[in-house]
C-alpha cells in the first residue's frame, strides 16, 4: 500500500509562475523532449499521439514531462520528503508515475535511490543467502534442548524479572526458571544443573542465540568437557531456536 501522494507538479507549477517559465525554456533544450516540444509548438502533427501541450507545457498521457535538470529535484521530493519517508525503487517508482514522465525514469530513480545515504545507514541488507538447513529431529525426549531468557518481566517476591527457558525439542516440555536480568554464564550454568541435569542428565546438543551467557568462555568449556555440543543460532533470527521463541510469546 502506497503512502499519501506527494504533491501534484502541476499544481506547483500553476502557482509558481518562474518555474513554469522555466520548465517552458528547459523543454528547447532537453534532449528527450525538444523535437517533440518544438512540432507541437508549431501547431505540426506529431507521430508520437501520446505527446500533447497544455498552458505551454509538454504532457505524456496526462503526466507532466520532467526536463533533465528538473529530475533530480522531483526524485528528492517523492523520496526523502516528510510525506514520502524513503521508500524504495519501486516505491519512489509508483509515486513519481501518477503524475510525472520521462525516458528510463526506473534507471534515474533506481540510482537517486541506491545511492541514498540516509537508506544505506538506516536500511540494513537482509538478503537471505540460500535456503535455512533443518536442525536434526531428535530421537528421544531430552536428546537435545533449546534454550533462551525472556524479559524483562514484573518483578516477584523474590526479585526475580527474567526467566531461563528451557524446550526439550522432543517432547516440547517446558522447563522455566527464574532468574535476573544480570545474571552471568556461571549462574547460568548453575542453573541449568539445578533444574535441567539433576532431572534429565546432560542433553547430546543445546540450541541458543549467541547470547554471552550461552558462549562465554565457561560455558563453551563446560559442554567441551562434559562433551556435550553447543549449538549457536543467529540473534533475532529464530528459524533454528524458533521452538523457544514460541514458548517466549506464550510465556509473556
Amino acid at each position: 500500500m502506497l503512502s499519501r501522494p506527494i504533491i501534484n507538479a502541476s499544481t506547483i507549477l500553476k502557482h509558481n509562475s518562474v518555474l513554469h517559465e522555466s520548465y517552458i525554456e528547459q523543454y528547447a533544450q532537453d534532449m528527450d523532449f525538444k523535437d517533440v516540444y518544438a512540432t507541437l509548438s508549431q501547431r505540426k502533427r506529431v507521430e508520437e499521439l501520446d505527446y500533447h501541450m497544455k498552458d505551454r507545457l509538454l504532457y505524456h498521457c496526462g503526466k507532466l514531462c520532467i526536463p533533465q535538470t528538473e529530475r533530480i529535484k522531483i526524485i528528492r521530493e517523492a523520496h526523502t520528503s516528510l510525506i514520502s519517508g524513503h521508500f524504495g525503487v519501486n516505491k519512489t517508482i509508483a509515486q513519481l508515475q501518477r503524475f510525472c514522465y520521462w525516458l528510463k525514469m526506473n534507471k534515474t530513480v533506481s540510482r537517486y535511490v541506491r545511492g541514498c545515504a540516509m537508506c544505506a545507514k538506516s536500511k540494513p541488507n537482509n538478503r537471505k543467502l540460500g535456503l535455512y538447513t533443518l536442525l536434526p529431529v531428535p530421537s528421544q525426549p531430552q536428546g537435545s534442548v533449546s534454550m533462551d531468557f525472556v524479559g524483562t518481566l514484573p518483578k516477584s517476591r523474590k526479585s526475580h524479572d527474567y526467566l531461563y527457558v528451557v524446550v526439550d525439542r522432543f517432547s516440547k516440555m517446558c522447563i522455566l526458571i527464574p532468574c535476573n536480568k544480570q545474571i552471568i554464564d556461571e549462574q547460568t550454568a548453575k542453573l541449568f544443573f539445578e533444574h535441567v541435569w539433576v532431572h534429565f542428565g546432560l542433553p547430546t546438543s543445546i540450541v541458543s542465540d549467541r547470547d554471552t551467557r550461552f558462549v562465554g568462555k565457561f560455558w563453551s568449556s563446560l559442554w567441551e568437557l562434559m562433551d556435550t555440543k553447543l549449538k549457536k543460532s543467529t540473534t533475532f533470527h529464530p528459524q533454528t531456536d524458533g521452538q523457544t521463541e514460541v514458548v517466549n510469546r506464550t510465556v509473556i
